[in-house]
């Protein structure tokens, strides 16, 4: 009961044993993790994390929802978001491992169009009564999809990446972006400032809030308060331990953050 109002987890299939692909945060492209790498589905420990809480969001970032047919992504996004009472956050993305593509017989150039082909797919199976869809990656004829989520209207769907393309297809395609990590607030501030002029010249899914997710590994308090101030409504924190150390790494980092002005935590269980 340390006040954390979500948790995020990543994605990814498989990571082949040879890649030349650019890992997007590290300065050289280096791949930062240990090998051979575990892998988890995010669905699965999600659901976990939902039946021993009762209040925490639930959240991917990223889904590689390139990587599965909508249909399936849907309901089992669905069953999450009914079964824990309406508390996913659907952060997607393109993925930058064209390799694991390629593992998997997908064509990685099509990843961008297929990301935002299933988004809108997943769309409609979410709103309506006999939802269909034809597409150049995705068709599937009027179908009968029951349950709807519990979250009204849907799952927010946030877009990842920091580049501009990506900006661009978060304010066309999402009800919000998640960043894909960044080195400081002024990157946050300048991509913020972005989004917002874009907002202002195309029109997205919904008219609703435009929900601002940022992956900050370690803030200091002033710099909490710093993207609380230019419009970040969450901050997705990374605390770099794992085992017996994460739960003191947590603990302490919700006490020095707890020293910040006007942000209202809350009390999941």
């Amino acid at each position: 009961m340390l006040g954390y109002e979500s948790v995020f987890v990543p994605d990814h299939v498989v990571v082949p044993l040879e890649f030349t692909s650019k890992y997007p945060g590290t300065e050289d492209g280096s791949f930062p993790y240990p090998r051979p790498t575990r892998l988890y589905d995010p669905f699965v420990v999600l659901a976990m994390v939902a039946q021993a809480t009762t209040r925490i969001r639930l959240g991917t970032a990223i889904f590689l929802l390139g990587l599965r047919h909508p249909l399936i992504a849907a309901r089992t996004l669905t069953t999450l978001d009914v079964l824990s009472g309406g508390r996913v956050i659907f952060g997607v993305g393109v993925g930058w491992l064209t390799e694991e593509f390629d593992a998997l017989g997908i064509d990685p150039h099509t990843r961008f169009s297929r990301l935002e082909e299933a988004a809108t797919a997943i769309r409609r199976l979410w709103a309506e009564t006999e939802p269909s869809f034809e597409g150049h990656h995705v068709r599937f004829p009027p179908v009968d999809f029951e349950p709807k989520p519990r979250t009204s209207p849907h799952p927010p769907i946030l877009f990842g990446g920091d580049s501009m393309p990506a900006l661009r297809r978060a304010v066309a395609f999402g009800d919000g972006w998640i960043s894909g990590g960044t080195s400081g607030v002024e990157d946050v501030a300048a991509r913020v400032q972005q989004i917002t002029k874009m907002r202002d010249e195309v029109a997205g899914p919904t008219n609703g809030p435009f929900d601002i997710t940022v992956l900050f590994p370690d803030p200091s308090p002033d710099e909490l308060e710093s993207l609380e101030s230019i419009g970040v409504h969450r901050v997705v924190v990374m605390p770099g331990a794992n085992g017996r150390n994460a739960s003191d790494v947590i603990e302490r980092f919700r006490a020095t953050a707890d020293t910040v002005r006007g942000i209202e935590w809350v009390r999941p269980n």
